[in-house]
C-alpha cells in the first residue's frame, strides 16, 4: 500500500478548507423550466443535476417547472430525461451574480420515430377565418420536389385542370399572392407551376371583395377567389429555378427557364418559355415539360389536352417586388407572349324557329397570331400613420392576325344552300389603366374615409377582308332558288375608342364597438367612339349604307348607406339602401340624332353570416347591379360580314338591373377530416338584353336585341370531401345544379327556353407513401332544354367520363404512370356523338444529388383518339362543335432543378 506523504497531505487539507469554504459562502439556488417542440410546459420529466461534489434528483411539476437548491462548485450540468422524448444534456456555469437564477425555457424534443405521428396530431389540416380557409400543408402527404400544383390537387375541394386553371370551392382563381403580395401580377400559372411546394407553410384560399371592401369592412360587391401563399420562416431568403427541354415526334418541342429570389420580402423572378404542346404560359415541369405528373380531376382526367387546335407559344416575363423604405412597397411585371394556334373542325347549329329548324353545318379552317406586351406595377405608400396610398398604373399593346376558311350547308326545310366563306382580320389593341386608391384614418377609432379613381382607355384598330359566296336550291326539284348566286367582296375598316372611369368615395362611422355606418358615392362612366367605313372591293365604291361614325355614352351616379352590426362572434349582418340615376346616350355624328334613355334604380342590400358552430357558418346575402349593353348591341347598322347571319344593332338598349340572391353554408369537421360547402344563388334581370332572330328569307337569318322581362336562373353546387376506410382513401363528391329561364323572340314572337343541366363527380384518391399514386375519376352530366315554340323538341343530351390514373415507383429513381380516361356522349348531334379514349403513360428517372434531375420518356394520345367536343345553349340555339386537339406523339424530355439557400442572418 503507497504511503501518504506530507506534500500529499498539504494538498488535499488546502482542496478541502477551500470547498468548505465555498460551500458555506457561496451556495447557489436555480430554477427552470421544461416545454416541448410546441411551446407547451411538460410535467413528469427528470432532471438530474451533476456537481464534482453531487448529484441531484427532481422531476418538473405540473407546468413543467423544476428546482435545485444548494448548488456549490464553478458548473453544474442538466440531464432531462422523458419517455418518447430525446435525452438532452446541458452545463451551465455557477458564476452568476447573486444567489439565484432563472434558466431559460428547456425545448425538449420528442424521439425521431415518434415525430411524425406528434406533427400529424398537432397540425389542424382545414382551418376557417371568416371569408378564408386555410389549409396547413403539413397536415397533407406531399412528395419531395412537388411544386405548387401538386400539393393543390391533394386539397379537398380544389381543383387543377389540365390546362392549369385551379377551380376552389366551385369558382375559378384569379390571381396569386405570396405573403400577401402579388406573385409574378398575379398570375395563377406563373405561382402553381414555379413555387415549390417544400418551400410553403400553408395556402389561403380567399373571398376578396376588394380593396375597398378590405378597408371598410362592408362587402357590397360580388367577391373573387384569390391564393395566398405563406412561406416558412426559412424559406423567405431562397433562391430557387429550373430548366426544362425537350423533343419528340410530329415535330414537337418544349423549351423552358425560370429563375426566382426571395430575400426577406424582396421577390425577383424571371421567366421564359417556348413550345408547341399546347402547353400553358409559364409551365415549368408540366407534364410535357418533364416536371410532375398533371393529376386528374372532375372534368377531365390527368394529361388529357382540353385545348382545341394546336398552338405553338413564346413567351417571356419578368417580376420585381421590393419595401424601397419602411413606408413605400413596389411591386410589378412585365410579360411578352407570341401565340399562333391553328384549329381545324366542323360544327352544327340549330336555330329553331316556330314549325322548323334551320341546320348550319359547318367545316372550318382557323390561323390566327396573337403578340401581346404587358406591363404592369403597384406602388404602395404608408405615408403617415393616418393616410395610405396605392397606385397601380398598367399598359398593354395586343395585335392579332387571323384567317378563316369555312364551307358551310344550311338546310331550310325544302331549302339548302351551299357557302365558301373566306375571311382575314387585322386588329391592333393598345391599353391603358390607373387605379388609384386613398384611405385616411381619423382620431375617432374606425373612423375612416376612402377614395378610389380608376380610369381605362383603349383603342381598337380593325382591318377586314371577307370574301362570301353562296347558292341555294330547291331540295327536292334541284332547282336554284334565285337566278344568280350571292357573291359578296367587302373591306371593312373598323376604328373604337373606350373611355372608362369610376370614381368612389367612402365614409366609415363607428356607432359603437358592435356596429358601423358607412355612406357612400359611386359614379360611373364609359364613353364609346366608334368608326366604321365598309368598301365593295369588286367595285372600288364606299357602301354608306353600312358605315357608321357613332358616340355612345353611360353615366351612372349612386348614393348609398350601409348599416352594419355585428351582435356577437357568431352573427353579423348588413342592411343597406341605394339611389342610382342612370344615362345612356347615343349620338349619330353623320345624321346629328340623339337617342337618350333616363331611369333611376332603387337598389337594396342585405346580407347576414351566422357562424352556427366552430366548424360550422350560414351566410345568406342580396346584390344589386347593372349591366350595360355592348357596343356590337347597340350600335344603329346592318353588319353584313355573315351573309348567313346579319346582324342589327339597336340604338333603343336599355342596361340590365341584376337581383341576386346567393346562401352559402360551409362546415368543417376537423377531428375527423371532413369538409362540405353548398350554396344556392337565384338572379333575376330586368330589361334583359335577348336576342330577336327572324328569317325573311331562304337560310338567311336576322339578328337584333331588345329588352325583355322573364329572366331568371338558379344555380347551386356543393362539395363533400371526407377519408374513408380507415383513412387510407379520400373521397371527394362534388355536383352542380342550374336551371335558366332564358328569352328569346323569333319572328317577333317570344320564346321560353328552359334549360336544366345536372352534373355530379366523384372522386377517389390513394396514396401509399413512395409506393403508389392512383385516382378514379367519374363524372356524369346531363343537359335538357325546351322551348315553348310550338312543334319544337327540344334537347336530351347526356356524357359520363371515367378516369383513372396512377403512379408507381419501382424504385427510389423510377417511376411508371399512366392516364386513361373514356367518355361517352349520347343525344347530341350526330356528328358530334364521339366517345374517344384517351391514354397517356410515361416513364420517368431522377438522378443527380437531392433527385434534382427528372428524365422522362412520354406518349401522348397513344390510341389517337383526342378531339374536342363542346354543346351551348344560346337562346333559341342549340351549337354542338367538334375541333382538333393535339392528336399522338411521343417526347423525351429532361428538367434539372435548382435552389439555393443564402447565408442566415446573425
Amino acid at each position: 500500500m503507497p504511503s501518504i506523504t506530507p506534500h500529499k497531505l498539504l494538498v488535499f487539507a488546502f482542496l478541502f478548507v477551500s470547498l468548505q469554504a465555498l460551500a458555506q459562502h457561496q451556495r447557489k439556488e436555480i430554477s427552470g423550466l421544461v416545454i416541448d417542440t410546441a411551446g407547451a410546459p411538460l410535467p413528469g420529466v427528470n432532471v438530474r443535476l451533476t456537481t464534482i461534489l453531487d448529484t441531484m434528483l427532481a422531476v418538473s411539476g405540473d407546468g413543467g417547472q423544476f428546482h435545485f437548491a444548494n448548488i456549490i462548485g464553478p458548473e453544474f450540468r442538466l440531464s432531462f430525461s422523458m419517455i418518447g422524448y430525446k435525452i438532452l444534456d446541458r452545463t451551465y456555469a455557477a458564476n452568476f451574480p447573486g444567489s439565484t437564477m432563472q434558466l431559460l425555457p428547456v425545448v425538449l424534443p420528442p424521439q425521431r420515430t415518434l415525430l411524425a405521428e406528434i406533427v400529424i396530431n398537432r397540425v389542424q389540416p382545414i382551418v376557417i377565418k371568416e371569408d378564408t380557409v386555410q389549409y396547413n400543408l403539413d397536415a397533407y402527404n406531399i412528395r419531395q420536389n412537388s411544386l405548387l400544383e401538386e400539393a393543390l390537387k391533394l386539397l379537398p375541394n380544389v381543383q387543377v385542370r389540365r390546362d392549369g386553371k385551379v377551380i376552389a370551392h366551385g369558382k375559378p382563381i384569379s390571381r396569386v399572392q405570396v405573403d400577401s403580395k402579388n406573385f409574378f401580377g398575379g398570375e395563377v400559372l406563373t405561382a402553381t407551376r414555379n413555387l415549390p411546394a417544400e418551400f410553403i407553410q400553408s395556402i389561403q384560399v380567399i373571398d376578396y371583395y376588394g380593396d375597398m371592401a378590405n378597408a371598410t369592412g362592408v362587402k357590397d360587391t360580388e367577391p373573387e377567389k384569390i391564393l395566398n401563399i405563406v412561406l416558412k420562416e426559412d424559406s423567405k431568403r431562397i433562391m430557387f429555378g429550373q430548366v426544362t427541354g425537350g423533343g419528340g415526334t410530329q415535330n414537337r418541342y418544349i423549351g423552358s427557364m425560370g429563375l426566382n429570389n426571395f430575400n426577406d420580402g424582396q421577390e425577383f423572378s424571371i421567366l421564359g418559355s417556348f413550345n408547341n404542346t399546347n402547353t400553358s404560359l409559364f409551365s415549368y415541369g408540366a407534364p410535357t415539360g418533364g416536371g410532375t405528373r398533371d393529376r386528374g380531376n372532375v372534368d377531365l382526367t390527368g394529361m388529357t389536352d382540353p385545348v382545341d387546335g394546336v398552338n405553338t407559344t413564346n413567351s417571356a416575363g419578368i417580376s420585381y417586388s421590393d419595401d424601397i423604405s419602411d413606408k413605400v412597397s413596389v411591386y410589378g411585371k412585365y410579360t411578352f407572349t407570341n401565340r399562333k394556334n391553328h384549329t381545324v373542325g366542323n360544327s352544327v347549329l340549330t336555330s329553331h324557329f316556330d314549325f322548323y329548324e334551320i341546320v348550319n353545318q359547318e367545316e372550318r379552317e382557323l390561323v390566327t397570331d396573337n403578340v401581346n406586351h404587358l406591363m404592369a406595377w403597384d406602388v404602395e405608400a404608408q405615408l403617415d400613420s393616418r393616410n395610405y396610398l396605392k397606385i397601380s398604373p398598367s399598359i398593354s399593346y395586343s395585335t392579332v392576325n387571323s384567317t378563316n376558311h369555312s364551307n358551310d350547308t344550311i338546310k331550310n326545310r325544302n331549302i339548302i344552300s351551299e357557302r365558301v366563306y373566306q375571311a382575314s382580320d387585322e386588329v391592333s389593341t393598345p391599353n391603358f389603366d390607373m387605379d388609384i386608391l386613398y384611405s385616411r384614418a381619423f382620431d375617432k377609432p374606425g373612423r375612416k374615409f376612402l377614395l378610389n379613381m380608376q380610369g381605362k382607355y383603349s383603342k381598337r384598330d380593325k382591318l377586314e377582308d371577307i370574301n362570301d359566296y353562296f347558292e341555294s336550291i330547291n331540295a327536292y326539284s334541284g332547282q336554284p332558288v334565285q337566278e344568280d348566286a350571292y357573291m359578296l367582296s367587302q373591306q371593312i375598316n373598323s376604328q373604337n375608342q373606350n373611355r372608362v372611369g369610376r370614381l368612389k368615395a367612402s365614409f366609415v362611422e363607428p356607432i359603437d364597438k358592435s356596429s358601423i355606418l358607412e355612406i357612400g358615392y359611386e359614379y360611373n362612366y364609359t364613353a364609346i367612339d366608334s368608326r366604321r367605313s365598309v368598301w365593295d372591293t369588286d367595285g372600288g365604291l364606299f357602301v354608306d349604307s353600312l358605315s357608321v361614325d357613332y358616340a355612345y355614352f353611360f353615366e351612372s351616379n349612386r348614393v348609398g348607406l350601409n348599416y352594419q352590426m355585428e351582435q356577437s362572434k357568431r352573427f353579423k349582418y348588413t342592411l343597406g339602401f341605394a339611389v342610382q340615376p342612370l344615362l345612356l346616350q347615343g349620338h349619330m355624328v353623320d345624321a346629328d340624332t340623339l337617342i337618350q334613355h333616363r331611369n333611376v334604380n332603387l337598389i337594396p342590400s342585405a346580407g347576414f353570416r351566422f357562424r352556427i358552430s366552430e366548424e360550422s357558418e350560414l351566410s345568406v346575402e342580396y346584390l344589386g347591379t347593372n349591366n350595360q349593353p355592348n357596343f356590337s348591341q347597340i350600335q344603329p347598322i346592318r353588319d353584313l360580314s355573315n351573309s348567313q347571319n346579319i346582324i342589327i344593332g339597336n340604338a333603343d338598349l336599355k342596361a340590365e338591373f341584376i337581383s341576386r340572391i346567393t346562401t352559402r353554408f360551409r362546415q368543417t369537421k376537423m377531428g375527423k377530416n371532413q369538409f362540405f360547402e353548398a350554396q344556392l344563388a337565384f338572379n333575376k334581370i330586368q330589361n334583359k338584353i335577348v336576342t330577336s332572330r327572324s328569317n325573311p328569307t331562304s337560310t338567311v337569318q336576322e339578328t337584333s336585341f331588345r329588352n325583355s322581362s322573364g329572366y331568371f336562373d338558379a344555380r347551386g353546387y356543393y362539395m363533400f370531401s371526407t377519408p374513408v376506410i380507415n383513412g387510407d382513401f379520400q373521397l371527394n363528391l362534388n355536383g352542380t345544379t342550374d336551371y335558366v329561364n332564358n328569352i328569346s323572340y323569333i319572328n317577333d314572337e317570344k320564346n321560353y327556353g328552359r334549360n336544366f343541366i345536372y352534373s355530379q363527380a366523384v372522386q377517389l384518391r390513394f396514396m401509399l407513401e413512395d409506393i403508389i399514386e392512383t385516382e378514379l375519376n367519374t363524372s356524369y352530366t346531363f343537359n335538357h332544354t325546351r322551348y315553348t315554340l310550338r312543334n319544337s323538341y327540344g334537347i336530351n343530351a347526356n356524357s359520363f367520363l371515367a378516369g383513372l390514373a396512377a403512379k408507381t415507383y419501382l424504385s427510389d429513381n423510377w417511376a411508371f404512370g399512366f392516364d386513361l380516361s373514356h367518355r361517352l356522349n349520347n343525344g347530341y348531334s350526330p356528328y358530334m356523338n364521339v366517345n374517344p379514349t384517351l391514354l397517356n403513360a410515361y416513364l420517368e428517372c431522377t438522378f443527380l444529388p437531392n433527385n434534382m434531375a427528372l428524365l422522362r420518356f412520354q406518349g401522348f394520345d397513344l390510341f389517337n383518339q383526342n378531339t374536342g367536343v363542346t354543346h351551348e345553349i344560346i337562346g333559341s340555339d342549340a351549337l354542338f362543335t367538334r375541333n382538333n386537339r393535339l392528336a399522338r406523339y411521343f417526347m423525351v424530355s429532361l428538367n434539372i432543378r435548382l435552389q439555393k439557400y443564402p447565408s442566415k442572418k446573425s
